[in-house]
């Protein structure tokens, strides 16, 4: 459930439903996916959260692969735990659990202008035993659990502690729990975190003996515990009065934007924990503060990485010039020598046999020539401006979509007809793409990211990204559909009332000519595949603040492909509006999402730029 999904889907319908029902049903439908065997995959996929390794930090002898986590307050059922380890978090607490259940009796009051959450306490769990079968059936966790314990004598302490240490890389104990410290360091080797609200850490002594504290989320209010950014100023408060013990600080709350991560870091905080702006902000928060730190981390004057781009660039601008000359080749020739040598006739016997069928064929080879030329613009983009720069994400959809695009080559399977050209073309490409990949192989995961505030062109960003997804997906899926219709039915039904022929007629004047008609049908929905693979990930993946490059190659690299794929139909008198209208429909995304993300990806204010300056400075 990245961003550009729950802010334009999911987050209008679970905000009619009760607090505690939307959370629920959100966060049992992520773990469920998360647990099927392919789950991780689909989530990794779609949200790219993974952090940068740059990012990694050890504390207290634990090693935390970002300095973000999640509130075990937010999930007292543990029903996001598992889903919660592929979000970019880098530790994820767990709690309370108390050795018997204890349950809120009033209900979580959201307040939408505010964005604030009240709850009654903190202190709803499953109890232990529940909580253990619900450890139990997680897959392996590959970052750190805090678990926070809670009890009213040393007896449960030691049970809670003794039952528990097998999944903790933490403990978290409450105040409580700190006057039977020495006896529970003797349940466990595991490090002790001490608990504290804003007005317990007034009462913190230098001799308390833990390895750091925690700053609890919640300020006291008339209807309960009130949770949100506003919490932010008691934060810093709190960071500021226990710097001075030189221990590990978690600041849990307040964050409801990578700005405020950052301003807790700046006063001394280790690490954060998310609760109230993971619900209002979205499931993209920690990927967007890990992006921000990693931004902050890399200096500016570090050179561009020389990672095998050029070759990956080389081989972009082969289909650019493959696709230029296919376009050409199909606005005048149409059938080359090879062609008519396997057919056995001759271009002006087919016009001559049905003039519709021979513009039907030029117009499958200008569709595919525009793909091709689309293709090529967008490998190269992401050649120069992602994978010379050291981005992950960008080889990684390059790859995909060079990968799925050699494939094409084995589609005369499907028809028997072999294309020598295309054959030779593959032959040139591919040692450029082979040389890339071996050169960028060791790219790290991880972005850096600029953004720092929900403002209103990131709002207005995830619905112009959730249209150019829903793009990128129907063409992938289109891609798919024409080539096993290219392999098996070849034609539709409003291409057969274009030439007025049925298949059999066609046959009957040259049996290979549906062969070779169907060789391009299913080559053009090939590199439809590719195309709309990397529409998809660019769109899924390299949406940044100040990313002016992504918009332009969605903006430029789309309409070669649009405009051939409509253009032609109307050039050759094919303009059956109900064969075109998903096409249409498929236009009106592309601009309405261009229209939505310009202010987002084209904007680097001068806000962005002075806090880097502010915070590099006080670094150095």
């Amino acid at each position: 459930m990245p961003d550009w999904s729950y802010h334009t889907f999911f987050k209008p319908l679970l905000f009619r439903l009760k607090s505690e029902t939307s959370r629920d049903l959100t966060l049992h439908t992520m773990n469920t996916l998360a647990k099927l065997h392919f789950g991780d995959k689909v989530i990794q996929f779609f949200g790219h959260m993974q952090p940068s390794k740059e990012l990694e930090q050890k504390l207290a002898g634990i090693t935390f692969p970002s300095p973000v986590g999640i509130s075990g307050a937010l999930d007292p059922h543990l029903n996001g735990t598992q889903a919660f380890t592929n979000l970019g978090f880098g530790f994820i607490e767990v709690g309370p659990i108390t050795v018997m259940p204890q349950k809120s009796g009033k209900p979580i009051i959201r307040n939408l202008v505010k964005e604030t959450l009240v709850y009654e306490h903190l202190q709803e769990n499953l109890g232990l035993e529940a909580a253990l079968i619900k450890l139990q059936s997680m897959k392996s966790v590959t970052i750190p659990l805090g678990i926070l314990i809670k009890a009213e004598t040393l007896q449960d302490y030691e049970k809670l502690v003794q039952k528990l240490d097998e999944y903790a890389a933490f403990f978290i104990i409450d105040v409580q729990g700190a006057s039977y410290l020495e006896r529970i360091r003797g349940f466990t080797l595991k490090p002790l975190v001490l608990e504290l609200n804003h007005q317990k850490v007034k009462s913190v002594t230098e001799d308390v003996a833990v390895d750091g504290f925690i700053i609890r989320e919640g300020i006291i209010s008339d209807e309960g515990i009130e949770l949100g950014q506003m919490e932010m100023h008691h934060l810093k408060e709190s960071i500021q009065q226990l710097l001075p013990y030189n221990k590990p600080i978690i600041a849990s709350g307040g964050v409801h934007e990578p700005g405020d991560a950052m301003e807790l870091f700046r006063e001394g905080a280790s690490l954060v924990q998310l609760h109230s702006g993971f619900v209002y902000s979205g499931p993209g928060l920690p990927k967007r503060i890990n992006e921000r730190i990693s931004f902050e981390q890399q200096p500016i004057s570090k050179p561009a990485e020389q990672t095998g781009w050029i070759s990956f660039f080389l081989m972009g601008l082969g289909v650019f010039i493959a696709g230029t000359i296919a376009l050409i080749i199909g606005l005048t020739e149409v059938l080359l020598a090879y062609d008519e040598q396997y057919l056995g006739i001759q271009k002006e016997e087919i016009q001559v046999f049905n003039h519709h069928l021979f513009h039907f064929m030029s117009h499958d080879r200008i569709c595919l020539a525009g793909v091709m030329i689309s293709a090529g613009f967008m490998f190269m983009q992401l050649s120069y401006h992602g994978i010379r720069k050291g981005e992950h994400w960008a080889r990684k959809s390059y790859v995909i979509a060079a990968a799925l695009g050699f494939l094409n080559i084995f589609y005369f399977m499907g028809f028997g007809y072999f294309d020598k050209l295309h054959f030779v073309y593959y032959l040139i490409i591919l040692p450029f793409f082979l040389y890339g990949l071996y050169r960028s192989r060791n790219l790290t995961t991880g972005s850096k990211g600029l953004n720092l505030y929900n403002t209103l062109s990131w709002k207005r960003s995830q619905f112009g990204q959730s249209l150019f997804v829903i793009t990128g997906m129907c063409l992938l899926s289109a891609g798919i559909v024409i080539s096993i219709i290219g392999m098996n039915g070849v034609f539709v039904k409003e291409d057969l009332m274009f030439f007025a022929l049925t298949p059999e007629q066609i046959t009957a004047f040259n049996d290979k000519l549906i062969p070779l008609i169907a060789h391009d049908r299913a080559g053009f929905g090939g590199a439809l595949i590719s195309e709309g693979f990397l529409l998809l990930t660019i769109s899924l993946w390299g949406y940044r603040e100040g990313s002016k490059w992504v918009w332009w190659t969605l903006a430029l690299g789309g309409l070669p492909g649009f405009l051939t794929g409509v253009g032609t139909h109307f050039m050759i008198g094919y303009d059956n509006h109900f064969h075109l209208s998903p096409a249409y429909l498929l236009f009106v995304f592309y601009f309405v999402g261009l229209v939505y993300s310009y202010g987002y990806l084209n904007r680097c204010g001068e806000t962005q730029l002075r806090d880097v300056s502010v915070s590099k400075v006080e670094k150095v």
